[in-house]
């Protein structure tokens, strides 16, 4: 061995091991059941030693899309070189609208497959990137990413990322490019499985036990990065979910009214403009308009989606979500709420806010009707989200005028927190429960099964007091069998849980013991900064008597979450509570430095300091 290559083994080794600690590594005192650093994903299966590597990507049909010149219709060639293996990897730009590839794998069998994606520099730091793969025999694209940063000197790093198991008998891949996203792909890794290995991956993708995860989608990134032209590009949004234990989805449309489907009810989010605040509001107005104009419904396609993964889709809608602050004053705008300014709310000192009173019938009933429109398209029931956001009545007229009449006084006189006050503001959101849930025994009746409930998802506050400040009277709903699943967000405004992760799961726990109602505590896909410190968070969660796991934004197609989040591995597998417990869904990613890249031999004297 040279010394030039015992250099680049070390320093791999080096970078690996640096790259990952902070996100990926166990605790600085492991637990009995964590004793061993965390391992490649790709080391889990038995055959992992004798892994197979298709490093030349010029095998790719059809030949005539590859280039060895950047165009925006090609996908570029480029020789590199790693301390142990060298090859052609394909690349596209941001502008690329490159074909899709098909690369034959020549295999028979059950193989676990995994794809080596490079970091992308944006001349001096890592940049987005994103590129589609899917086995021909998948109905979906599935994104991947880079989530790496660069190592030192600037030096890009592969990361070797799970595609998922198939069998590959007559089974190959294909590749796709993204909107706006560059990418660059080295090789494909395959690893045979035995016969054990897969009966345990069929079982366990039969079985039910451990789909109890819940995921949120909200009705305006899923669109935006991806500006999707049609259905098969919104469908990749949820194709990692298939073997993953979400299957509940709260699927929200937009805000309060505002939807990206097509309505006779609601707003469709900046629909009237043809100058943006920025350029990704552009990207999905301009996507939504496409897409409407062929005929396609996203939110029709979503309700499919999950039920073709046979997971159950709540429609959410948002508290608050009516009217954006300038620059977003005519992006996100209710054309209700610009028609009704006396059903703002008003605060305790006469200042106008930029939310509508539900303490007006009219404003619950016009939701109602975006409710109604919206489970035309088949979802499993409804969902309202109380995080976002407070406040839905302070004191305007309508609850003025109401209190009033119930108690003789001017609640503007009394105290802000009068017990009064807080119980007629319960009263009145009860009130609005009770029609969500009218509404849903409704259209069960419609559909012709009256017997098979629809269901009512809301997410609540952490404290007992954070929901009583707002009229959120869960243990009344709970009693009056109102709702079904509850979501505990921690992460609300105006609330005690806000700047730190505080849900009560032990109180909900208790007051839904008995009945048929869920807790889902409440994760943040984005705020995950260890896979350790997730991992104990969750199972104490378990162990105060969640029924499941839910995770707002659990999407890991986009580089924001870079260098924060757990892997996808693990977030897709948070119902696995004996693995969780055993701490044996921590893995590390395998970060692998590029020695060389076309011209650039990568050195300490790194590239593009002139500019």
């Amino acid at each position: 061995m040279s010394d030039n290559t015992s250099w680049y083994l070390r320093f791999a080794l080096l970078f690996s091991l640096l790259s990952t600690s902070a996100t990926y590594l166990a605790a600085a005192e492991p637990t009995s059941a964590q004793q061993q650093l965390p391992r490649p994903h790709s080391e889990q299966w038995q055959n992992f030693k004798q892994a197979e590597r298709i490093t030349d990507l010029t095998r790719c049909l059809p030949a005539d899309a590859l280039s060895d010149r950047r165009q925006h219709n090609k996908w570029k060639v480029f020789e590199y070189e790693t301390a142990d293996f060298s090859g052609k990897c394909i690349s596209v730009g941001r502008e690329s609208s490159a074909p899709d590839l098909t690369l034959k794998l020549n295999k028979q069998g059950w193989h676990a497959v995994y794809i080596g994606l490079s970091s992308i520099t944006d001349l001096v730091r890592p940049a987005k990137n994103n590129v589609e793969v899917k086995f021909t025999s998948a109905p979906a694209y599935t994104r991947l990413s880079n989530r790496l940063d660069l190592g030192p000197q600037r030096r890009d790093v592969l990361e070797e990322v799970f595609l998922g198991t198939a069998d590959l008998t007559n089974n190959d891949l294909q590749f796709s490019t993204v909107y706006h996203m560059p990418a660059r792909i080295h090789y494909v890794k395959t690893i045979s499985l035995t016969d054990e290995e897969v009966a345990r991956l069929i079982a366990d993708r039969t079985q039910q036990k451990t789909k109890t995860a819940v995921a949120t989608f909200d009705g305006y990134t899923w669109i935006h990065p991806f500006r999707p032209q049609n259905r098969a590009d919104l469908a990749a949004t949820f194709s990692a979910y298939r073997e993953s234990d979400f299957k509940t989805w709260w699927f929200q449309v937009g805000g309060a009214d505002l939807v990206h489907h097509p309505s006779q009810v609601g707003n469709l989010m900046g629909a009237q403009l043809d100058t943006f605040p920025r350029e990704v509001d552009r990207e999905y107005v301009e996507s939504v308009r496409h897409l409407h104009q062929q005929g396609i419904d996203p939110l029709k396609v979503a309700v499919e989606e999950a039920h073709r993964q046979q997971a159950e889709i709540l429609i959410c809608l948002r508290a608050a979500g009516w009217k954006a602050a300038p620059p977003w004053e005519e992006f996100f705008m209710s054309e209700f709420y610009e028609a009704h300014p006396e059903w703002r709310c008003i605060d305790y000192d006469g200042t106008p806010t930029m939310h509508l009173s539900y303490a007006a019938e009219e404003v619950q009933d016009h939701l109602i009707k975006v409710y109604r429109e919206a489970l035309q398209r088949g979802a499993d029931g409804a969902g309202f989200l109380f995080h976002r956001g407070m406040p839905m009545i302070l004191w305007e007229e309508p609850f003025c005028q109401r209190f009033i009449k119930e108690y003789g006084n001017d609640p503007r006189q009394l105290a802000e927190d009068d017990p009064r006050v807080l119980k007629l503001r319960a009263t009145i959101v009860t009130e609005f429960m009770r029609k969500i849930r009218k509404l849903l025994d409704e259209v069960a009746t419609q559909r012709g099964t009256p017997s098979r409930r629809l269901k009512l998802a809301v997410s609540t506050f952490s404290t007992p007091a954070d929901n009583r400040k707002f009229g959120l009277d869960v243990e009344r709903w709970i009693d009056e069998k109102l709702i079904d699943q509850i979501g505990i967000a921690w992460f609300a405004y105006y609330t005690s849980g806000l700047k730190s992760r505080s849900g009560d799961t032990a109180y909900y726990a208790r007051i839904t013991e008995g009945t048929d109602v869920k807790i889902f505590p409440f994760y943040i896909g984005w705020k995950m900064e260890s896979a350790d410190s997730l991992l104990k968070a969750v199972a104490r969660d378990y162990e105060q008597g969640a029924d499941g796991i839910a995770v707002w934004d659990p999407n890991q197609f986009l580089t924001w979450q870079k260098g924060r989040s757990p892997y996808w591995p693990l977030v897709s597998k948070l119902g696995h509570r004996q693995q969780i417990s055993a701490g044996s869904l921590i893995f590390k990613p395998t970060a692998i430095p590029l020695t060389r890249l076309g011209e650039n031999y990568y050195s300490r004297w790194y590239p593009n300091t002139g500019f």
